[in-house]
């Protein structure tokens, strides 16, 4: 029963909160006014707020943690992964604070730079309304940094001990520790203010990418934690039907890639677009990688015939055949050469 009331409450402080925000508010010594609401998730809001001295804008990502412990353990997760991996593409925490409510509930705050050009999904969404396209050239270049932000995900390096000493014959794979975003999406990458460079966002899904899956038991549970963390028609399809004696790895973001390049060429996902076509499920037809590019009777498709290879070079079912992030830069920039 009191966890029916929570629910209720959180509901209801979820309404209040998007559609009526407090005007202000104050955190670490300084006055913000909020003046809207950017986008909202789960029990996350984020607000435009203005910094009343000094009239700086920024995106406030207020996250309210009414479960307890784990809650809170995953608020803080996603601000330890946007301290840990350092890019100009990857978003960069500005300041944090944790509040606590007179019930005990803690609100966590997440200050970062505010982008006026919004996301790529916000852009897909204005090329759908105007029948425009990107230019294929554009494109190429944009998912190249988009790329190079995964880099440094797939390509962490985690320092020795001290005590340890470096020898020549140390590897440098010895301390390679790759991460997974796992829930790369358009909406996940903002546009900064010169229109060309990608932002990648949303660490709250990151994770260290190799996992042993060793039994049924460890199966279901990544695939427990993917539904929660990762977007159905972005998912990668080992996330669907984790199989044992397999390690699952930072693969799934290509998958998730080559989804995104072609919802930004072709204004939705490649299989809610098979699915919206031909009826079933979306995770059936991902699974069995059912998609094909549209044939517009109207226009010419304005991409090249290497633009869609590049898009199936990305789109591969079995992750041991997909492409490295090393593999995909190497591609794109013998494309764009």
């Amino acid at each position: 029963m009191s966890s029916y009331l929570v629910t209720i409450r959180d509901t209801v402080y979820a309404l209040t909160s998007c559609c009526f925000p407090n005007p202000s508010i104050y955190i670490n010594k300084k006055n913000y006014k909020v003046i809207n609401l950017l986008g909202e998730g789960g029990y996350s809001f984020v607000y435009l707020v203005k910094e009343e001295s000094s009239h700086q804008l920024f995106a406030l990502k207020k996250i309210r943690c009414p479960m307890g412990d784990r809650a809170l353990s995953d608020a803080m997760h996603e601000i330890d992964m946007y301290q840990l991996f350092q890019s100009q593409y990857i978003i960069r925490v500005l300041d944090t604070s944790v509040l606590t409510d007179p019930d005990g509930t803690k609100t966590v705050y997440i200050f970062l730079p505010y982008y006026k050009r919004g996301n790529l999904q916000d852009n897909i969404n204005a090329n759908n309304i105007n029948k425009s396209f990107f230019s294929e050239k554009d494109l190429l270049e944009f998912f190249l940094k988009v790329c190079f932000a995964l880099k440094v995900l797939h390509n962490h390096h985690e320092l020795p001990p001290r005590s340890e000493t470096t020898t020549e014959q140390d590897n440098d794979d010895d301390h390679l520790v790759p991460y997974a975003h796992r829930d790369l999406k358009p909406s996940n990458i903002l546009i900064s203010d010169d229109g060309k460079t990608p932002i990648l966002m949303d660490f709250g899904s990151v994770m260290k990418a190799r996992i042993p899956i060793r039994s049924r038991q460890d199966g279901l549970l990544q695939q427990d934690i993917a539904a929660e963390n990762s977007t159905i028609p972005y998912r990668a399809p080992e996330l669907y039907d984790v199989q044992t004696g397999t390690t699952l790895d930072e693969k799934v973001d290509i998958w998730s890639l080559g989804c995104t390049l072609y919802a930004a060429a072709y204004g939705q996902n490649p299989f809610e677009a098979s699915v919206n076509e031909m009826g079933g499920s979306i995770a059936l037809a991902i699974l069995n990688g059912h998609y094909k590019f549209p044939l517009d009777k109207e226009q010419d498709d304005p991409y090249s015939d290497e633009f869609k290879e590049l898009i199936q070079f990305l789109l591969v079912i079995d992750p041991k055949e997909r492409p490295t992030i090393h593999q995909v830069i190497e591609k794109l920039e013998s494309i764009l050469q």
